[in-house]
């Protein structure tokens, strides 16, 4: 039996309020180039995968969204702070920062740290962020440290500095 994974998703904002009692949501956009590109769906990231809702209204200023089955005030309650993003293969250049978005990043030694939830650019350094273990870490993307990037299984191959990833050293 095959089975049918959603499509890798190339975040470009969050919903980060209520717009009325009809299930309008309000988004601030990332990346507002890739705006152009939504068409006619628009996927919410629920439990680390891509939703895909119709977009049935959007506002002029593009920052009120009504998406087809909210339609109340407790529907568009539930989905405050997650992301909005777009199907990666519906976009024809997709960014640099967003190609690595979902894959594992696995070490030299072969330990799986986490998956690359987001790039976000920091004063001098891009910063990978990681979720491992139900929690969020960052770390430099250096890309002399690539190995391997493996599109097939979805993961990033990198040779980290000792100490950089190391769970013992962490506070929860």
């Amino acid at each position: 039996m095959t089975q049918i994974l959603p499509p890798p998703i190339i975040p470009i904002g969050k919903i980060t309020s209520k717009h009325g009692y009809k299930g309008s949501l309000n988004i601030f956009w990332d990346d507002d180039d890739l705006i152009p590109e939504l068409g006619d769906y628009l996927y919410v990231v629920i439990n680390e995968k891509g939703v895909p809702f119709l977009i049935e209204e959007m506002s002029k200023s593009l920052e009120i969204v009504k998406l087809q089955f909210i339609d109340s005030e407790s529907q568009a309650e539930e989905l405050l702070g997650l992301t909005v993003g777009l199907d990666q293969n519906t976009v024809d250049d997709v960014p640099p920062q967003f190609q690595i978005n979902g894959f594992q990043l696995v070490t030299s030694d072969g330990t799986r740290v986490g998956q690359i939830d987001s790039l976000e650019d920091y004063p001098g350094q891009i910063m990978m962020n990681i979720i491992c273990e139900n929690r969020k870490i960052l770390i430099p993307f250096v890309e002399e440290w690539i190995i391997q990037i493996n599109e097939n299984d979805r993961t990033l191959h990198m040779d980290l500095p000792d100490g950089l990833v190391d769970p013992e050293n962490h506070e929860d």
